[in-house]
């Protein structure tokens, strides 16, 4: 609720507490509404515009077990996957119950730290 005519500084503030109309304002979420006006007052008004809001990527957590089943897997296939053996990739993804795609990027994050150590120094 503006607090003077429209048009001048005053009807930029509001009228119950005297601060920026725009901080009472309220965004719907995921929604970016953006008007003529408000670029126009953002371009010299003194006024910051927020960045949109990113969702955060999905981290994927490995049980023990799966993690485990991987390694031996891993180990088993030579830490790559070769065409002849993609049937077995799928059934072992559907074992444990991750994407192929998945299994892909654990075996590359993992190979260089875990395919040089032992079984026994895993843990």
């Amino acid at each position: 609720m503006p607090s003077g005519e429209e048009g001048t500084l005053e009807a930029l503030k509001c009228s119950a507490c005297n601060c920026h109309r725009n901080f009472h304002r309220k965004e719907a979420e995921g929604a970016m509404q953006t008007s003529e006006s408000d670029e126009i007052e953002g371009a010299g008004g003194g006024m910051m515009a927020r960045p949109p809001l990113v969702k955060k990527r999905f981290r994927t957590k490995f049980t023990a077990e799966q993690k485990e089943k991987m390694l031996h897997f891993a180990e088993k296939v030579g830490w790559r996957f070769q065409k002849q053996e993609e049937s077995a990739v799928q059934q072992f993804c559907q074992e444990i119950g991750v994407k192929r795609r998945v299994l892909k990027v654990w075996m590359h994050n993992n190979k260089h730290n875990l395919a040089k150590k032992g079984p026994l120094q895993l843990e």
